[in-house]
């Protein structure tokens, strides 16, 4: 029992239990709440950082949608020009604290991703020195990546499988950049040139290849097929006893910067059968223009 005495001499006894004062769950719930505060704070510095690459990615990419919109970049023109407001809605939505905007600016960035592969690709192969594209292309393209893990993480953030999405949505921003590179392993590439072609009398064909008419940089190939005669004297034109065969269509093989070879697959419009295949070392010439 215990016994308290105050001055007036009366005395009140209380029971003395081990369970009548414990501090455990206080101690659990300050250790809670401790724990909250943590995930909350993560979760406004991960927003933010969201919110700041996507502005760097708008402000970046901005030039080039400008570039798109007035002189195209074929069959993905139209998802291009859709892509930039959709990709600027979704930043606002996210400033104003609105979860889909989270899903949008997922989406967005993984498409801008692969639809930006290929040139960010050869950038890297061919272009690397260019700086005006590090700010235009190459810098906007890792925003784009940056942004795959970064809104997966925070969707997920209170999901039990969050320890597996974060790992693999890095893996998989980091294998879209590799793959840009390891694309050019083996790559080929369509080219139009001008070419005089000259036929002696032994049948022997030689072609002299330029970037057009008048420029000085030229390369030589000959052969001496004779359907290969028939189809330059019947598409070419006549002039001074060579044949100017315009807008000729070619496909060159690079693995990564270096030329393999190259490959004559039409006149004009008309398609060369059979198809005439050339490696560097059947090539005299300069062939620097022919790099992409």
């Amino acid at each position: 029992m215990l016994r308290i005495k105050f001055s007036g001499g009366r005395q009140f006894c209380a029971p003395k239990s081990p369970t009548s004062c414990s501090c455990e769950p206080l101690g659990a719930s300050i250790t809670d709440d401790t724990t909250m505060d943590e995930q909350t704070k993560k979760l406004r510095q991960l927003r933010l950082t969201i919110i700041l690459t996507s502005v760097v990615g708008l402000l970046s990419f901005f030039s080039m949608t400008i570039t798109t919109f007035a002189w195209g970049v074929g069959d993905t023109t139209l998802l291009y020009l859709l892509l930039y407001p959709t990709f600027l809605l979704s930043t606002i939505l996210v400033i104003a604290k609105i979860r889909l905007g989270y899903f949008i600016t997922l989406l967005t960035a993984l498409t801008y991703s692969i639809l930006l592969t290929s040139e960010v690709g050869k950038y890297l192969i061919f272009n690397f020195h260019n700086n005006v594209l590090f700010w235009v292309l190459l810098l906007p393209y890792l925003t784009f990546l940056a942004l795959i893990p970064l809104t997966a993480n925070f969707l997920t953030a209170n999901n039990k499988f969050t320890k597996t999405i974060k790992p693999t949505t890095i893996l998989l921003a980091i294998g879209i950049f590799i793959f840009s590179i390891a694309d050019r392993f083996n790559k080929d590439y369509s080219d139009n040139i001008f070419v005089d072609a000259e036929i002696n009398a032994q049948g022997q064909i030689t072609l002299n290849c330029k970037p057009g008419f008048a420029d000085s940089r030229a390369f030589i190939v000959t052969t001496n097929l004779k359907t290969i005669e028939e189809q330059i004297k019947k598409y070419g034109e006549y002039y001074q006893g060579s044949y100017f065969l315009q807008n000729t269509k070619i496909r060159k093989n690079f693995r990564f910067s270096k030329l393999q070879s190259i490959t004559l697959t039409k006149i004009g419009d008309n398609i060369i059968s059979p198809q005439l295949t050339w490696t560097t070392k059947e090539i005299k010439g300069d062939v620097d223009f022919l790099q992409p």
